[in-house]
């Protein structure tokens, strides 16, 4: 995850120091989703820096919606793509 490609949508996946040591499980699902549904050109995946909600780590941000979504697990990931992405 570099840079972040202009996309319609974009998810952000906090990287601050608690995040970044339980964020991969989510990163990868939405990696794995996006490519299962074929959405990797309309969709991408970012870093944002430490939103302050260490407590709930993962933190996901989805700015076309404006909303966050914390502890941000596989089975949360999914739930996540089905209800915003697709």
């Amino acid at each position: 995850m570099g840079k972040v490609k202009k996309a319609k949508h974009t998810i952000l996946v906090c990287d601050g120091k608690k995040c970044c040591r339980y964020n991969e499980e989510a990163k990868d699902c939405f990696k794995t989703l996006l490519e299962e549904s074929g959405l990797t050109d309309c969709c991408s995946i970012g870093k944002m820096k430490c939103q302050g909600m260490c407590k709930k780590a993962p933190v996901v941000y989805l700015p076309v919606h404006d909303v966050y979504k914390k502890e941000v697990g596989k089975k949360k990931a999914k739930k996540i793509f089905e209800e915003y992405i697709v």
